[in-house]
Protein backbone atom coordinates (compact mmCIF):
# COMPACT_ATOMS: atom_id res chain seq x y z
CA UNK A 1 0.00 0.00 0.00
CA UNK A 2 1.04 3.07 -1.22
CA UNK A 3 1.67 5.76 2.02
CA UNK A 4 -0.73 9.06 2.25
CA UNK A 5 0.10 11.38 0.31
CA UNK A 6 1.46 14.70 2.69
CA UNK A 7 1.05 18.47 2.26
CA UNK A 8 5.08 18.59 2.89
CA UNK A 9 5.55 16.49 -0.06
CA UNK A 10 3.21 18.72 -2.38
CA UNK A 11 5.04 22.15 -0.94
CA UNK A 12 8.49 20.34 -1.93
CA UNK A 13 6.99 19.83 -5.67
CA UNK A 14 6.18 23.38 -5.57
CA UNK A 15 9.74 24.34 -4.61
CA UNK A 16 10.34 23.42 -8.04
CA UNK A 17 8.02 25.92 -9.78
CA UNK A 18 9.71 29.26 -10.12
CA UNK A 19 7.82 32.04 -11.17
CA UNK A 20 8.45 32.50 -15.04
CA UNK A 21 9.33 36.14 -14.78
CA UNK A 22 11.32 36.73 -11.21
CA UNK A 23 12.76 33.11 -11.58
CA UNK A 24 12.58 31.93 -7.99
CA UNK A 25 10.70 29.22 -6.65
CA UNK A 26 6.42 30.17 -5.70
CA UNK A 27 7.30 28.60 -2.06
CA UNK A 28 10.35 31.17 -1.15
CA UNK A 29 8.35 34.25 -2.60
CA UNK A 30 4.93 33.41 -0.57
CA UNK A 31 3.03 32.48 -3.88
CA UNK A 32 1.37 29.09 -2.56
CA UNK A 33 -2.05 30.21 -0.72
CA UNK A 34 -3.08 27.14 0.37
CA UNK A 35 -2.13 23.23 -0.56
CA UNK A 36 -5.66 20.88 0.00
CA UNK A 37 -5.28 16.83 -0.89
CA UNK A 38 -8.34 15.22 -0.70
CA UNK A 39 -8.46 10.91 0.58
CA UNK A 40 -9.16 10.33 -2.57
CA UNK A 41 -5.74 12.27 -3.85
CA UNK A 42 -7.28 14.85 -5.56
CA UNK A 43 -4.98 17.71 -4.72
CA UNK A 44 -5.88 21.81 -4.73
CA UNK A 45 -3.11 24.28 -4.69
CA UNK A 46 -4.02 28.33 -4.20
CA UNK A 47 -1.11 30.27 -5.82
CA UNK A 48 -0.95 34.25 -5.66
CA UNK A 49 -0.30 35.85 -8.56
CA UNK A 50 1.79 39.15 -8.34
CA UNK A 51 -0.58 40.74 -10.48
CA UNK A 52 -4.38 40.64 -11.94
CA UNK A 53 -3.87 40.00 -15.14
CA UNK A 54 -0.62 37.99 -15.26
CA UNK A 55 0.44 37.52 -18.56
CA UNK A 56 2.46 34.38 -17.18
CA UNK A 57 -0.59 32.89 -14.88
CA UNK A 58 -1.23 30.34 -17.83
CA UNK A 59 2.64 28.83 -17.30
CA UNK A 60 2.12 29.17 -13.53
CA UNK A 61 -0.98 26.84 -13.35
CA UNK A 62 0.98 24.32 -15.98
CA UNK A 63 4.16 24.07 -14.19
CA UNK A 64 2.26 23.66 -10.60
CA UNK A 65 0.37 20.85 -12.51
CA UNK A 66 2.88 19.18 -13.44
CA UNK A 67 5.09 19.41 -10.35
CA UNK A 68 1.93 18.20 -8.15
CA UNK A 69 1.04 15.82 -10.77
CA UNK A 70 4.74 13.62 -10.23
CA UNK A 71 3.76 12.72 -6.97
CA UNK A 72 2.77 9.28 -6.31
CA UNK A 73 -1.13 9.25 -5.00
CA UNK A 74 -2.19 12.00 -7.28
CA UNK A 75 -5.16 11.28 -8.89
CA UNK A 76 -6.02 14.84 -9.89
CA UNK A 77 -4.43 18.74 -10.05
CA UNK A 78 -6.15 21.87 -9.40
CA UNK A 79 -5.33 24.91 -9.67
CA UNK A 80 -6.97 28.43 -8.04
CA UNK A 81 -5.25 31.91 -8.82
CA UNK A 82 -5.74 34.26 -6.70
CA UNK A 83 -3.77 37.68 -7.05
CA UNK A 84 -1.68 39.16 -4.08
CA UNK A 85 -2.56 42.19 -1.94
CA UNK A 86 -1.27 45.17 -1.77
CA UNK A 87 0.74 44.29 1.25
CA UNK A 88 1.99 41.21 0.26
CA UNK A 89 3.11 43.04 -3.20
CA UNK A 90 5.09 45.37 -1.08
CA UNK A 91 6.52 42.65 1.56
CA UNK A 92 7.86 40.54 -2.06
CA UNK A 93 9.76 43.45 -3.27
CA UNK A 94 11.08 44.24 -0.21
CA UNK A 95 12.15 40.21 0.05
CA UNK A 96 13.48 40.93 -3.64
CA UNK A 97 15.44 43.92 -2.67
CA UNK A 98 16.96 41.89 0.21
CA UNK A 99 15.40 43.82 2.99
CA UNK A 100 16.58 46.85 1.86
CA UNK A 101 14.26 50.15 1.63
CA UNK A 102 12.91 51.54 -1.78
CA UNK A 103 14.78 53.91 -3.26
CA UNK A 104 13.12 57.08 -3.41
CA UNK A 105 12.60 59.37 -6.69
CA UNK A 106 12.45 62.58 -5.50
CA UNK A 107 10.57 64.25 -8.43
CA UNK A 108 7.49 61.37 -7.73
CA UNK A 109 6.78 63.33 -4.46
CA UNK A 110 3.69 64.95 -4.31
CA UNK A 111 5.13 67.99 -3.05
CA UNK A 112 7.64 67.96 -5.80
CA UNK A 113 7.89 71.04 -8.66
CA UNK A 114 9.66 68.44 -11.31
CA UNK A 115 7.09 66.65 -13.40
CA UNK A 116 8.10 64.66 -16.54
CA UNK A 117 5.88 64.00 -19.26
CA UNK A 118 7.24 61.34 -22.21
CA UNK A 119 5.33 61.89 -25.25
CA UNK A 120 5.99 58.31 -26.82
CA UNK A 121 4.55 56.15 -29.94
CA UNK A 122 5.28 51.92 -30.37
CA UNK A 123 5.56 53.84 -34.48
CA UNK A 124 7.85 56.59 -36.38
CA UNK A 125 7.33 59.29 -37.94
CA UNK A 126 4.36 60.28 -36.17
CA UNK A 127 5.26 63.66 -34.96
CA UNK A 128 6.46 62.46 -31.59
CA UNK A 129 9.11 65.46 -31.73
CA UNK A 130 6.87 67.85 -33.04
CA UNK A 131 4.35 67.35 -30.26
CA UNK A 132 7.27 67.65 -27.68
CA UNK A 133 8.35 70.92 -28.53
CA UNK A 134 5.09 72.40 -28.94
CA UNK A 135 4.12 71.00 -25.03
CA UNK A 136 7.53 71.97 -24.12
CA UNK A 137 6.72 75.64 -25.66
CA UNK A 138 3.62 75.59 -24.42
CA UNK A 139 4.78 74.84 -20.76
CA UNK A 140 7.76 77.58 -21.04
CA UNK A 141 4.91 80.26 -22.56
CA UNK A 142 2.94 79.53 -18.66
CA UNK A 143 6.44 80.61 -17.39
CA UNK A 144 7.91 77.02 -16.31
CA UNK A 145 10.66 75.87 -16.55
CA UNK A 146 11.56 73.70 -19.15
CA UNK A 147 14.17 70.65 -20.92
CA UNK A 148 13.31 68.76 -23.80
CA UNK A 149 15.00 65.54 -24.72
CA UNK A 150 14.53 63.23 -28.15
CA UNK A 151 16.96 60.47 -29.05
CA UNK A 152 15.35 60.65 -32.73
CA UNK A 153 17.63 61.51 -36.03
CA UNK A 154 14.91 64.07 -37.09
CA UNK A 155 15.30 65.88 -33.65
CA UNK A 156 17.57 68.38 -35.31
CA UNK A 157 14.41 69.77 -37.71
CA UNK A 158 12.53 70.73 -34.09
CA UNK A 159 15.33 73.28 -33.47
CA UNK A 160 13.92 75.64 -36.08
CA UNK A 161 10.56 75.69 -33.56
CA UNK A 162 12.07 77.66 -30.37
CA UNK A 163 12.75 80.55 -30.43
CA UNK A 164 16.64 79.57 -28.42
CA UNK A 165 19.06 82.56 -27.98
CA UNK A 166 22.05 80.28 -27.92
CA UNK A 167 22.40 77.05 -29.69
CA UNK A 168 20.81 73.93 -27.85
CA UNK A 169 23.96 71.61 -27.01
CA UNK A 170 24.78 68.61 -29.20
CA UNK A 171 24.59 64.97 -27.87
CA UNK A 172 27.92 63.79 -28.00
CA UNK A 173 26.52 60.02 -29.13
Amino acid sequence: MASELTTEQVTAALATVNDPEIRKPITELDMVKNVDIAPDGAVKVGVYLTVAGCPMKDTITKNVTEAVSKLDGVTSVQVDLDVMSEEQRKDLQTKLRGGEPAKEIPFAKPNSLTKVYAVASGKGGVGKSSVTVNLAAALAAQGRKVASWTPTSTATRSRGCWACRTRPPRSKT
